[in-house]
Formats: structure tokens, sequence, C-alpha cells
């Protein structure tokens, strides 16, 4: 029997960069929760971003932050990986050198970018981000860093990975997180070693476990789980590695898969 469902948010439970999440999840979760099946969600969201997005459940969720380098529920952070400074500001040189890119940082519980973009106001108002502009970086970054983002309005992806990925895949896990998205983080951080943490925290096992996911970063989650779903919108290479192909985003896939398999189980 499925003890823990973890799902990727952004493409598979909202479209990118929304709010607009589908809220028969709520009552689902509440569901799930009566017959002691664990929630979590997984995400480069960072923490409060999540909390307002699950707002009527976020007391009963577990919740895979900043693409796997922060783990916690309401009450405590079980798992935190801070990236070094000396590391992280040569990125970020090496980052402002990508043509039309932005980058933003974020700390366990506040993300940072130098100015007030494009990026900085659809982060603040459409993800609703806990956000601040703090001019440079390294002269005013005060904040322990979990995650680096590179972001591009449609095409990051590529841009990154035309030398910025080459020079840094030894040391950092750089990860698409949607077109417009680059994420980096430690390679002990992904959401699938985080997933598989908190199951060793739950004493759930992989054969308990139902995840669901359409983009690159969430292929390690997808592995971590016997019932493995991509949604029908994922990327080809996602739903390759998956067990499954839900419903796409447009048709509520997830909720509708969890809502199948509660009601084959009798778990009303």
């Amino acid at each position: 029997m499925i003890k823990l469902i973890a799902s990727d948010i952004d493409g598979t439970l909202v479209p990118d960069g929304t709010d607009q999440i589908d809220k028969g999840i709520y009552d689902v979760i509440r569901r799930m929760k009566r017959h002691n099946i664990v929630f979590a969600g997984a995400s480069g969201r960072q923490y409060v971003s999540m909390r307002k997005l699950f707002m009527p459940v976020m007391d009963d969720i577990y919740y895979i932050t900043d693409n796997g380098s922060v783990l916690r529920d309401k009450n405590q952070v079980y798992t935190c990986h801070v990236i070094d400074r000396r590391e992280l500001f040569e990125m970020i040189r090496d980052a402002r050198r990508l043509e039309d890119c932005d980058i933003m940082l974020c700390g366990v519980d506040k993300a940072y970018c130098e100015e007030e973009s494009e990026m900085f106001y659809w982060m603040k108002d459409s993800y609703k981000f806990d956000i601040s502009v703090v001019g440079d970086f390294e002269t005013n970054l005060h904040d322990d860093i979990v995650k680096m983002s590179i972001y591009h309005k449609d095409n990051a992806e590529a841009i990154v990975d035309e030398w910025f990925t080459k020079k840094w895949k030894d040391h950092f896990t750089i990860a698409s997180a949607g077109i417009m998205w680059m994420d980096i983080v430690y390679p002990e951080a992904t959401k699938g070693k985080t997933l598989m943490q908190l199951q060793e925290i739950l004493g759930i096992t992989r054969e308990e476990t139902m995840v669901f996911g359409d983009n690159l970063n969430d292929i390690e989650m997808l592995m971590a789980a016997e019932e493995s779903y991509a949604i029908g919108s994922a990327r080809q290479e996602v739903r390759d590695a998956a067990k499954h192909v839900a419903l796409p985003l447009s048709e509520s896939g997830v909720l509708k898969a969890i809502t199948e398999y509660l009601d084959s189980e009798g778990l009303g």
C-alpha cells in the first residue's frame, strides 16, 4: 500500500509561475491524512511560496524546497545544504557573463536578487516569493544560500549549457526547472535524494511511494518511487523514465491519479 505521495509543483500541479492550483487537491490531501498517507510537495520554490500555495493544509504536509536543498515540515528543518561561499561567488561572477540572464539566490526562508528586474517582480507577484533586492551580492549578501537559480525569459537551458554547465557540473547538480530556469544545488541536495531522506525519516520504502513530475529535475525523484508518474504534458525524457503517464496538468492529472488510487483501495 502507498504510504507517501510526493509531487513536483510548477508544470505538474500548477502552471509555471502561478498560484492556480486545483483546489480539489486540499480535500485529497485531507483524505490521504485520514488513511495515514503522507503528502510532500517537491519544488524549486521556497518554503514561504509553497505554504501559501497549500494554505488550507499547510500544516499537514512535508516540504522539499529549493529543488531538494531543504527538507522541512511546519515544525523543523530536517536537512539543509548550504553552498560554500567561495564557490557561490565564483559561480555568480560566471553567471553574470551569460547574456540576458538574471540570478536569484535562495536562503532557507528568503530569496535575493541584485536589482528590480522582470524576474524580481515575477517571483514577488506570481510565485509569491519572499524576495529582496540587495544590490551587489558579494558586498551585501549575509544569508546562507541553499540554491542558485539562473533565469532567462525563454532559453535558460541552452544558454547555461553552452559553457557554464561544463565548468561546474562536477561540483554541482545543474538541472532545468523549465525553459526559464536552471537550478544549481549540491549533488546531495536533489529532489530525489531528499525524498529518499524523507522515506528514511518516516520508515517508508520505495515500494510504498508514489511520485509525480514533469521536468528533468524530477527524474531522480521518480526513480525513488515504485509508482512513478509523468504527467501527460511532461518532457519526453520524464515520460520515458516514469512507470506511468497521468493526464496532463490542464486535466488535473495528479489529482485524478491520486483519487483513482484511493478509490481503488477503498480509502474513502
